[in-house]
């Protein structure tokens, strides 16, 4: 009998390419196995998981007010309305995995009433509020790092579950073809440095103002950059190759010599695994994981 699964992780590429990462190996080692998402309208999930060939069903964004304001009054009822869509989707599964980001606290809640095995990640030295309120319902808890491994007894470090095209690159033989071919194809010399930079999944408009105000003090590198998704496209230039978003990030990682980028919890294990160099700078929202993340890196000296 074939199993379906549903996995829940949307807002982010930090939390949407891990659920991809294990969706894809699920159904290398299963094909059987039916992966389906559950995600939010307007959030990036939209663009990434049909890509990837999976089903997104979408519930109701419910954003967890931090301050006192009319969300803080519509907060339950959105939550309620999430919760009995997130029922519907899940009905008759057989698993829920969680990731985090705000489509997987009314799926927790969802999945423990209708008595549905909850396994849930977390990605970040920080855990979000989601999978704090998953956890006590779940039957397995993965962490990607270690000081979250001794907060949370129980739980198993596993790290980060990574997509099999970068996983592939520290085994290329032919690294400095590979890097020539990406070079050709974005039009820079490969015997001249290139550095990726981008702001997270979303992008980020005060990096890409930095950028664009420091441009012609950094004519001696190769640029490429990310600017996002929703963000104006800023003209192109010799040694300048602006994209809205980088979708083959094995040739950034393959072919880039610094990275500076944002520090979410996908990327820093990203950059660990393959040994770049990186200039991170954290993104100050939701409960500051970004910085701890960065700064767990850093203390291991990666």
């Amino acid at each position: 009998m074939s199993l379906r699964i549903i996995l829940a992780g949307g807002g982010s590429a930090g939390h949407i390419e891990p659920a991809l990462a294990v969706a894809d190996e699920i159904s290398r080692l299963k094909p059987s196995t039916r992966c389906e998402f559950l995600g939010t309208n307007g959030a990036l999930e939209e663009l990434l998981v049909p890509k990837r060939g999976y089903r997104l069903n979408k519930v109701r964004k419910v954003v967890l007010p931090r301050k006192l304001s009319i969300n803080s009054i519509l907060f339950p009822i959105n939550l309620l309305i999430s919760i009995i869509q997130a029922m519907r989707v899940l009905r008759g599964s057989d698993l829920l995995i969680g990731f985090g980001g705000y489509v997987s606290a009314p799926a927790y809640l969802s999945a423990f009433m209708l008595r549905i095995p909850i396994v849930i990640h977390e990605a970040n030295a920080k855990p979000g509020w989601a999978n704090r309120l998953g956890r006590p319902f779940a039957q397995q808890v993965a962490v990607n790092f270690e000081e979250v491994r001794r907060d949370w007894p129980g739980s198993v470090l596993t790290g980060m579950p990574i997509r099999s095209s970068l996983t592939a690159i520290a085994k290329q033989s032919d690294r400095a073809a590979v890097r020539a071919q990406n070079c050709k194809a974005w039009g820079f010399d490969s015997n001249k440095p290139v550095i990726a930079i981008f702001g997270g999944s979303q992008g980020s408009l005060h990096i890409n103002q930095v950028v664009q105000a420091a441009i012609n003090q950094l004519s001696e590198f190769q640029i490429i950059h990310a600017v996002g998704i929703n963000n104006s496209l800023p003209e192109a230039r010799v040694n300048y190759l602006p994209l809205p978003y980088f979708h083959d990030m094995a040739a950034i990682y393959a072919t880039a010599d610094l990275l500076i980028t944002r520090s979410g919890a996908v990327t820093c294990s990203e950059i660990a695994a393959l040994g770049k160099y990186a200039i991170l700078i954290p993104l100050a929202h939701g409960n500051g994981e970004q910085l701890y993340n960065a700064k767990a890196l850093e203390s291991e000296g990666s």
